[in-house]
């Protein structure tokens, strides 16, 4: 049958504690979300730890919580850890029964165990399912038991496609099995969306099946689980910094459309036949995404050089389990029962995958922040000029139109010494008087155009001189400019 002894099923939660850009609000409310994960009576004792960089904290002053006792189905522990920027939680579940045989299917109850302790809170980061037990009978089939295992914690999921590898550890036969799907869409960014999200783009679950073939295998394997923490945590931490390069990659995309639109308005000649309010609305376009792409290019830069420092943890981390793993066989001179060759499988994922994507994605999308940069700069110095230019024609304006009011104002003043023109006028007698040496009363009826004639001509005087000098002052602010 496919029985195992003493089955426990271990899982690993990884939470950010705090990214890049987060402030004291944030960090705290990343705390909190992570004491849900553990009962109440643990979050009030839990310590926080405000240090900078911490890099490996236990969190519980007793190191660990175990829960169940010998009368209960099931028992375990709490083993929360602050690891620099993230947090970890092992929650530890196996059945009481350390002697006789269960069936492999009993890792589906183990697991429900393990989901009602956490109440429904999730990983932000991402976590890794590590069962290990030990096999009953020496004829057993390692294969056949972790099938059922694999089975029992995920249904749905197929044996095939997510097999990754297997290898031995301290005489016992290794699985590892991997799913990993991204989830974005090709949607717009909004304005409140965040460069540097903590939302998981990407479904994921990574299982590790370790079946010894004595007790006191499994009880070394046990001890391993501090390394296996950290190795685990560099992997969360990869493939979460991968998901967040594929989001930017999108929004940085969608900018790099507006920025291509930018320049491609000012292309060539065009520029100059646009009106200035254009190029203000050009320009305020530019400038409205410069902020967000910057962000968002070293936001790329910053989770490039995550990828790639965790890398290089994970291959020393991995090499260390299996250091501490050959040296607990033992006897020296024996041939090696410890081979997690698998592992390298993943760093050969990353490095030739993940790693080599984000840095093609880092060298095509970063010269967009120097063409935006130059977009501004361009546009900026367009509308300075033709800001100048009507500033200019203005300027020019005042003193055409003032060289001409000061024209006419001399023509005025000047045609006013001029002589009055004498106008004949008809003397008409009122009355008859017989003494022609009497002086008559007599009425003086002029014509009517005669009173205008003065005024009409000192006008006509300013006006020309006005539009004289006027065309005068053009000609030689046009003289001057060229």
């Amino acid at each position: 049958m496919n029985n195992i002894i003493y089955p426990t099923v271990d899982l690993f939660l990884y939470d950010l504690r705090d990214g890049l850009g987060d402030n004291p609000e944030e960090i705290k409310e990343n705390w909190d979300k992570f004491k849900l994960k553990l009962p109440k009576n643990l979050q009030d004792v839990l310590k926080f730890d405000s240090g900078f960089e911490s890099e490996y904290e236990e969190l519980l002053p007793t190191r660990f919580h175990r829960f169940g006792n010998d009368f209960d189905v099931y028992e375990g522990f709490y083993y929360p850890v602050r690891m620099s920027d993230m947090y970890g939680l092992l929650l530890d579940c196996s059945v009481s029964n350390k002697l006789t045989p269960q069936p492999a299917k009993c890792i589906k109850k183990i697991k429900g165990e393990i989901e009602r302790c956490l109440g429904g809170n999730s990983a932000t980061l991402g976590q890794t399912w590590f069962v290990y037990g030990q096999l009953p009978h020496p004829a057993q089939n390692p294969e056949d038991v972790a099938q059922i295992c694999y089975k029992a914690l995920f249904p749905w999921a197929n044996w095939q496609d997510n097999f990754q590898g297997k290898g031995h550890l301290l005489g016992g036969t290794v699985f590892e099995l991997d799913f990993f799907k991204l989830l974005l869409q090709e949607t717009v960014k909004d304005s409140g969306d965040s460069a540097a999200s903590k939302s998981r783009y990407f479904d994921s679950h990574h299982v590790i099946i370790v079946l010894y073939p004595t007790a006191d295998a499994a009880q070394k394997g046990a001890e391993l689980m501090y390394d296996w923490m950290r190795l685990f945590a560099d992997r969360t931490k990869i493939l979460w910094a991968y998901g967040q390069t594929r989001q930017l990659k999108q929004w940085l995309k969608q900018d790099y459309i507006t920025i291509q639109d930018c320049l491609r308005q000012i292309r060539g000649e065009k520029y100059q036949n646009l009106p200035l309010n254009n190029l203000k609305d050009i320009l305020n376009q530019a400038r409205s995404i410069v902020s967000d792409y910057t962000i968002d290019v070293d936001e790329l830069g910053y989770q490039l050089r995550t990828i790639a420092i965790n890398l290089e943890n994970y291959q020393k981390r991995s090499a260390t389990i299996t250091e501490k793993a050959i040296s607990a066989q033992g006897l020296e001179g024996e041939k090696p029962i410890t081979d997690l060759a698998f592992l390298a499988k993943f760093s050969a994922r990353v490095t030739e995958k993940y790693l080599l994507q984000v840095e093609k994605d880092y060298e095509n999308l970063s010269p967009g922040l120097q063409r935006l940069e130059f977009a501004i700069a361009t546009i900026r110095s367009l509308v300075e000029v033709d800001r100048a230019r009507q500033e200019r024609r203005f300027q020019n304006n005042i003193t055409i139109g003032g060289w001409g009011l000061a024209a006419a104002a001399i023509a005025a003043s000047l045609s006013a010494q001029f002589p009055y023109v004498i106008v004949p006028v008809e003397v008409l007698t009122t009355e008859q008087t017989p003494d022609p040496n009497a002086i008559a009363s007599v009425k003086l009826n002029p014509p009517l155009s005669a009173s205008w004639d003065a005024a009409l001509l000192s006008l006509g005087y300013s006006l020309a001189a006005g539009l004289l000098f006027m065309a005068i002052a053009w000609l030689w602010i046009k003289r001057k400019e060229q």
